[in-house]
């Protein structure tokens, strides 16, 4: 992308790695912290997928403003765990060869504008097989009526594992997000087993 962009003279923005861009994403967590707090409720758990990760910067800039006590709770593929290894050395840890089914979260390192706002915010990483995101994609379909695609699901996948220590008082919420999937490969994926 960034040969293209210097060929032909144009701005390139990335999709994650922005100060905008994590701006916008926290818009999300807003509407999560703003819903809670009307109801009456507390938070005690955020749970959502990491990959570059502007999606949970965004979020955990808005849940750590609006409930400061919150665990949040990065999850990604064990095939792509820069986001574990970075926060357990302290630095950006680069993956050169990241493989899973979940191709949205694929990237080879944490952004550097987001690793300092995963660094002081997330509580946790924890990492799902691709045999788990796929039974619990097949789960959220049959339960659920909701065809997701893994990146998506690899959230719930963790919760769904009992890989999360949910202990604490208040509501856990869990990202769900993406519908991205062929029909034909959702179909093998759920299969498995």
């Amino acid at each position: 992308t960034l040969e293209i962009t210097e060929q032909q003279q144009a701005l390139q923005a990335s999709p994650y790695d922005d100060n905008d861009v994590i701006a916008g994403n926290g818009v999300g967590g807003l509407e999560i912290v703003s819903e809670l707090k009307a109801q009456g409720r507390g938070l005690s758990h955020f749970i959502c997928a990491v990959s570059g990760g502007g999606l949970l910067a965004g979020h955990a800039l808005a849940i750590h403003d609006g409930f400061p006590t919150a665990k949040i709770v990065a999850v990604e593929p064990s095939g792509a765990t820069d986001f574990a290894q970075s926060l357990a050395s302290g630095q950006r840890t680069r993956v050169e060869h990241p493989k899973s089914i979940c191709d949205g979260l694929l990237s080879y390192d944490v952004g550097q504008h987001n690793w300092p706002i995963l660094q002081k915010h997330v509580a946790s990483a924890v990492s799902v097989a691709d045999a788990e995101t796929c039974r619990t994609m097949r789960w959220i379909d049959c339960e659920h009526g909701l065809r997701t695609e893994p990146s998506g699901a690899i959230s719930i996948a963790a919760l769904l594992s009992g890989q999360i220590d949910l202990s604490g008082s208040g509501d856990i919420v869990v990202v769900l997000s993406g519908r991205n999937v062929d029909r034909d490969q959702f179909a093998r994926w759920i299969e498995k087993d």
